[in-house]
C-alpha cells in the first residue's frame, strides 16, 4: 500500500540528498532496502512514494530519522559550494560535503528562529557572476582591506575560526579523512556564509584552510555554477584563494620584515608566532620575492629531507581552533528551556550524533537528561 492522504509530503529530493551524503548509488540503496533499482529511481523522481515499511528500511539504511524525508528542502540548494580539495577528490566526495554543509545551514536557520546571531560583516569585493582573473597584487590589497575593516592591524591573528564566527560566518567541522577534501564553503545572497572544515588537519594547516575559504567568500561567492565548473576557471579560482589566504594570514607589511633567514630553525620560530605552517610561510616568502625560486626549492628540499612535508615541528603543540558559535547557540536554546533536547533533535531532523559532531558538542550532549526520569521519593518521618 502506497503512502497517501495525510502522508503525501514525502520530499523526493531529500532521498537523493540522504543517499548521496552516505555515498551510495541507487543500486546500492535498492539492495540494502530490498527493492529494485527502478523503484528507488521512481522515489527520487517523484514517480512513486515508498510504503511505510520501505521508508523505515530507507531510514535504517541511510541512518536518518524517517521525519527527515518529510522536511521541506533548504533554499539555495543549487548555490555554488567552494572546495579546498586535492586532485584525488571525486564527484561523489564533493556531493557528500555539498549536502553536509547545507545541513549546517539548516541547523543555523532553525536556531535563528530563537536567537540573534552575530551580524554578517564579510565584504564581497567582487560581485560579478562571470569569472575574470584578478591580479595577485590586487588580491593582496583586498586581504589587507579585510584586515583593516576588522581592525586587525598587521600582526598574527590569535584565532581565525573565532574571528570569522564573530563576523557572522557559521562554521562546522567534520571528518574529511576519506574524501581528499580539506574544507568547503558557500554563501546564499542575503543569508549567512557557511563553512565546513576538516577536523583531521593540524592546527596550522586548518587555519590556512579557513583563510582559503574566506577568500572564496570575499572574491568568488557571486560566481555562477557554470563559470565555476569550467576546469580552467576552477584552477585559477583556487590559486587566487591560496594567494588571498597567504596575504591575509601573513601580511607583507609585517611578515615580510620578519623573514630574516632561510634556516629551518628561523621558520620554526616564525611558525610559533604566526601559527601558519612552514610550508605556507616559505611559499609566501617566494610570493613576496623574499625568496628566489632557487631558495624556495632549496627550502622544500630541506623540509623533505627532514620529513616535514607531511608533519612539521609544533604540529602537536599549536592549539586547534574549534568553532563555538553553533555550540553556544544550541546550549542557549536548551539551557533556557526554549526546546528540550529531544524536541531539538526531532525538529532539526538529523541524527543526534551528527548534530553533536557538526556543532562541536560533546558526544551524548543531546541525549535526554536521565535525571528527568527520576521521581522524588522520601522516607516517612
Amino acid at each position: 500500500m502506497e503512502v497517501s492522504n495525510r502522508f503525501t509530503k514525502f520530499v523526493a529530493s531529500r532521498l537523493i540528498e540522504a543517499r548521496e551524503i552516505r555515498g551510495m548509488t541507487t543500486t546500492e540503496l535498492a539492495k540494502l532496502i530490498g527493492v529494485s533499482q527502478q523503484s528507488v529511481s521512481k522515489y527520487e523522481n517523484e514517480g512513486a512514494v515508498p510504503t511505510f515499511d520501505t521508508l523505515e528500511s530507507i531510514s535504517t539504511a541511510l541512518e536518518l530519522p524517517a521525519t527527515f524525508f518529510y522536511k521541506p528542502q533548504v533554499e539555495g540548494n543549487d548555490s555554488v559550494v567552494f572546495f579546498r580539495s586535492k586532485s584525488a577528490a571525486t564527484v561523489k566526495s564533493k556531493k557528500v560535503h555539498s549536502h553536509k554543509i547545507k545541513w549546517i545551514k539548516e541547523i543555523a536557520d532553525y536556531l535563528e528562529q530563537f536567537l540573534e546571531l552575530p551580524q554578517v560583516n564579510i565584504p564581497r569585493f567582487i560581485t560579478r557572476e562571470r569569472y575574470i582573473p584578478t591580479d595577485y597584487t590586487e588580491i593582496d590589497e583586498m586581504a589587507l582591506k579585510v584586515r583593516e575593516l576588522w581592525g586587525l592591524g598587521n600582526g598574527p591573528i590569535s584565532n581565525v575560526v573565532l574571528l570569522l564566527e564573530k563576523m557572522g560566518v557559521i562554521v562546522g567541522r567534520s571528518s574529511f579523512s576519506d574524501y581528499s577534501i580539506d574544507a568547503c564553503s558557500f554563501w546564499i545572497d542575503d543569508e549567512r556564509p557557511i563553512m565546513l572544515l576538516s577536523n583531521d588537519k593540524t592546527a596550522a594547516r586548518s587555519r590556512f584552510d579557513v583563510a582559503h575559504e574566506l577568500a572564496h567568500l570575499v572574491l568568488h561567492s557571486k560566481i555562477s555554477q557554470t563559470e565555476f565548473n569550467n576546469k580552467e576557471n576552477y584552477k585559477a579560482i583556487e590559486n587566487e584563494a591560496h594567494r588571498f589566504a597567504g596575504a591575509f594570514l601573513l601580511p607583507s607589511p609585517s611578515f615580510g620584515t620578519e623573514v630574516l633567514s632561510t634556516s629551518l630553525e628561523h621558520f620554526i620560530s616564525l611558525k610559533k608566532r604566526w601559527k601558519v605552517s612552514i610550508g605556507a610561510m616559505s611559499y609566501r616568502s617566494k610570493d613576496l620575492d623574499i625568496f628566489s625560486d632557487y631558495q624556495y626549492i632549496n627550502m622544500r628540499s630541506k623540509m623533505a629531507k627532514n620529513k616535514w612535508l607531511t608533519k612539521e615541528p609544533l604540529d602537536d603543540e599549536l592549539p586547534f581552533e574549534e568553532p563555538v558559535l553553533l555550540k553556544q547557540a544550541i546550549e542557549a536554546v536548551i539551557d533556557n528551556r526554549i526546546k528540550t533536547k529531544q524536541d531539538f533533535v526531532s525538529d532539526v531532523g538529523i541524527h543526534r550524533e551528527e548534530i553533536e559532531a557538526i556543532a562541536n558538542l560533546y558526544s551524548g550532549y543531546l541525549l535526554q537528561n536521565e535525571s528527568a526520569k527520576v521521581i522524588p521519593i522520601r522516607f516517612k518521618q
